[in-house]
């Protein structure tokens, strides 16, 4: 095995192109190995100065595939998906039967850590384990389990009679171990690795005694000397702060605009950033107008089949408006919770009912349950012989989907559900059918464009110009941490795990590594950070930033929000008819004219109950008996309520309209005794008591009232109450005494409602963003590039 060694950017690839195209120059096969995300690169990279025959790109589990297929020792291949089930089987059948069934979490961890293990070469019976000095009655080591989950998930394995991933480069490794091999290439190149594992070096050193095999590394395994290595090479990289990250993120897209603009080619410039910030670029890629292509792997519950799927099956578990809304037969009772903010089986179902469709709710619920869960529909159908329960529940499940009976999916799902059923039954079958679709990778091809990568993704490619975004500290790193199962000091270096069994230590300063390889992933890097995010400020990487960069610079607008004011929208604001107001209604015109004014053009979502009860109430006037038992068959979770309080309800004037000043405030009940005057709110049920202090303390229409009283009457009123009064509660004194005199806030008040009544006279109608704008129901409409 001959090794090449050189850091990032120093032509390994390069070299080793030289060296392929020599063999390929005299007709001769060659097998390139690489990650699979650097396929595309390759090829690109070798047909540089035209075509080429007899190069072949491979993954390295596509190697071990060829390998074996000369042989003729394949296997069914057990997936990903697989080996979870396959791991939660092993662990339901190896613990206390008392307890059967794991979670599909605990099972993804074992999975994991005997992936890493097979990866090693380490067998069960070789996982290290720390023995305690005293250890406590029935306490076992977690490497003791995972010994013995190892061994079952081997068996059973073998019962099934596949081979994981691991076993085809075991398989392939003893093939070539054995003897002399019948081998297709004349050349097999390995590239575009940061480092290889123990039992990848193993292979490749046997794959050398039957023919050439070259590998380009950044550095050499501990115990291989290298045979050639290649000197550094400087990078020019520009670094630039952003004030934020919306403004990195829009500078950088600009930017990109502009390289395309000037001739660069969309697959010659590329965007790195930390797998969490991926989403807000391509969101913001559409505002201008740039091919943003996402290279990142989906799963199953990423594709329109199995993201449907995904919100049945946890519908009967946590119903929310989104996973209502993908059953067409639920979808107003989907919109009715997302206009109200509701979710949860119990408010849903409350809420069902308030609608009229508590049956069609029921229906869809016994539906979507699995045999073997409390009101299944399922339950007591007679099946063919030798059909399980929960695998016909989960094909008519499936082809009730019109998106997914036809889709070549379905047979993927399918098979995931029959994994599952290996497990569990009843509501847990659904919860590891589901969570087995986040463990199904799909193939993809991604089209042409620029690329926007994470950095694993990036490894092993190299583009003409690229942006390296997010650049602050911890957010490009390996993750290196140690194992829950094997603690590190049983660990052993790579070099002792290259000779005998054992597992590699895990804390060998990857990110050295992939900060050096990020740096020089083009001509031209550019590095960007934000000094701050909303949760405080934010430092530099120091091995990708060093000193104090200057701020971004400043580049022409590239959508049409950053045009110019003659160029871009504006909403046709002018003077409106607003009609006479109240006082809540200058409150709501004061914090935005805008949203007011809009309000009257949309049709409000439905009132909650209580609210209808208060506006039937306030139409009434007085509470007199044949009016309360109206509302008790109406609304009858209020009737004992208001049987309780109906001394005090039926003396209050409801709906009282207290004019002065020419203005109007609209109130809920009031009550005079003598110089005593309370002013009664009523809000939600359940409300506590700060809340609902704070609720009516915010509005206008109350305060504005006691002050007008005080002021205007000040001998026949001496003292004003304000109640908050939840529906089905008592009513809450608030401020906790009475408004004896006119305070200065009052006075203020007074003061402010006049003011906004003179400009609300006038219909101006202007935007006043802020917070309240995340909730607003006109959404976007007044948007101008100055409150972009």
């Amino acid at each position: 095995m001959r090794l090449l060694v050189g850091p990032p950017a120093s032509g390994k690839t390069t070299r080793l192109l030289e060296l392929a195209q020599t063999y390929l120059a005299a007709r001769k096969r060659v097998w390139w190995v690489c990650l699979p995300a650097q396929k595309a690169y390759v090829y690109r990279r070798a047909t540089q100065q035209g075509a080429v025959l007899g190069l072949e790109v491979l993954s390295s589990q596509q190697l071990y595939y060829r390998l074996l297929a000369a042989s003729h020792g394949l296997k069914p291949i057990l997936p990903g998906p697989g080996r979870v089930a396959l791991a939660g089987e092993a662990l339901q059948n190896s613990e206390n039967p008392e307890n059967p069934i794991p979670k599909p979490g605990e099972a993804r961890l074992f999975a994991r850590a005997i992936a890493e293990a097979k990866r090693n070469g380490v067998k069960p019976e070789e996982i290290p384990i720390q023995r305690k000095e005293i250890p406590a009655q029935g306490e076992r080591e977690e490497a003791e389990r995972l010994r013995e989950v190892y061994q079952r998930y081997e068996k059973l394995k073998n019962d099934w009679g596949r081979w994981d991933y691991d076993d085809f480069r075991q398989g392939a490794l003893e093939l070539l171990v054995q003897g002399p091999v019948r081998l297709e290439p004349d050349l097999v190149v390995v590239d575009g690795f940061r480092e290889l594992g123990v039992q990848e070096l193993r292979l490749l050193q046997a794959l050398s005694r039957h023919v050439p095999v070259w590998v380009g590394l950044p550095e050499a395994p501990p115990g291989l000397a290298p045979d050639e290595v290649l000197p550094p090479r400087l990078i020019p990289t520009q670094v630039y702060r952003a004030q934020n990250p919306v403004s990195e993120a829009r500078w950088v897209l600009r930017a990109i605009k502009r390289d395309l603009a000037q001739g660069l080619a969309a697959l010659d410039v590329a965007v790195v950033a930390p797998e969490s910030r991926i989403p807000a670029l391509l969101t913001l890629a559409d505002e201008y107008g740039l091919p943003l292509v996402d290279h990142r792997p989906r799963t199953a519950a990423d594709t329109p089949e199995g993201r449907l799927l995904l919100e049945l099956l946890e519908l009967p578990d946590y119903p929310t408006p989104t996973r209502l809304m993908a059953v067409p037969d639920l979808a107003p009772l989907g919109r009715a919770a997302l206009e109200r903010g509701l979710v949860g089986l119990e408010a849903t179902t409350r809420l069902a009912a308030e609608l009229g469709m508590q049956d069609l709710w029921a229906a869809w619920l016994s539906r979507l349950k699995a045999p073997g869960e409390a009101g299944s529909l399922f339950e007591g159908r007679e099946l063919d012989v030798g059909t399980h329960p929960s695998l016909a529940w989960a094909e008519e499940l499936l082809d009730s989907l019109p998106e997914v009976r036809h889709s070549p999916r379905r047979a993927s799902l399918l098979e995931r559900a029959y994994e599952a059923h290996r497990i569990a039954l009843g509501p847990d079958f659904r919860h590891w059918w589901a969570a087995l679709l986040a463990e199904t990778y799909e193939a993809q091809r991604p089209p042409g464009g620029v690329a926007v990568l994470t950095p694993n993704l990036a490894s092993g490619q190299r583009w003409k110009k690229l942006y390296l975004t997010y650049a602050v500290e911890g957010a490009y790193s390996t993750g290196e941490q140690e194992d829950y199962f094997i603690p590190e000091e049983l660990r052993v270096g790579l070099e002792q795990a290259l000779q005998a069994a054992g597992l590699p230590k895990r804390f060998l300063g990857r990110d050295r590594l992939l900060l050096q390889e990020l740096k020089t992933r083009a001509d031209e890097v550019i590095i960007t950070y934000p000094e701050a995010s909303q949760e405080g400020p934010l430092e530099p990487e120091p091995m990708l930033v060093g000193g104090a960069p200057p701020y971004l610079p400043k580049l022409p607008p590239a959508s049409r929000l950053e045009l110019a004011q003659q160029g871009g929208y504006r909403a046709p604001l002018g003077r409106a008819s607003l009609g006479a107001p109240r006082v809540e209604d200058l409150r709501r015109y004061r914090e935005c004219g805008f949203q007011f004014w809009a309000w009257q053009f949309i049709r409000e979502g439905s009132w909650e109950w209580w609210q209808q009860w208060a506006h039937e109430l306030r139409e009434a006037e007085k509470l007199v008996p044949a009016r309360l038992e109206a509302l008790a068959r109406q609304f009858p979770q209020t009737e004992g309520w208001m049987r309780h309080h109906y001394a005090l309800l039926s003396e209050l004037s409801l709906g009282f309209r207290l004019n002065g000043a020419g203005l109007e405030a609209r109130l809920d009940g009031v009550l005079r005794k003598g110089g005593e005057v309370h002013i009664y709110r009523f809000v939600a049920p359940e409300t506590p008591a700060e809340k609902a202090d704070q609720q009516v303390r915010e509005r206008w229409s109350e305060r504005w009232a006691a002050g007008y009283l005080l002021s205007t009457f000040p001998k026949r009123v001496q003292r004003v109450y304000l109640w908050a009064w939840p529906v089905l509660g008592d009513p809450l004194l608030v401020y906790g005494k009475p408004i004896e005199r006119l305070w200065g806030a009052l006075e203020n008040l007074l003061a402010k409602a006049q003011e906004t009544y003179a400009q609300y006279k006038t219909g101006v109608v202007e935007p006043n963003p802020g917070f309240r704008c995340r909730s607003c129901g006109v959404r976007d409409v007044c948007r101008e590039a100055q409150y972009s």
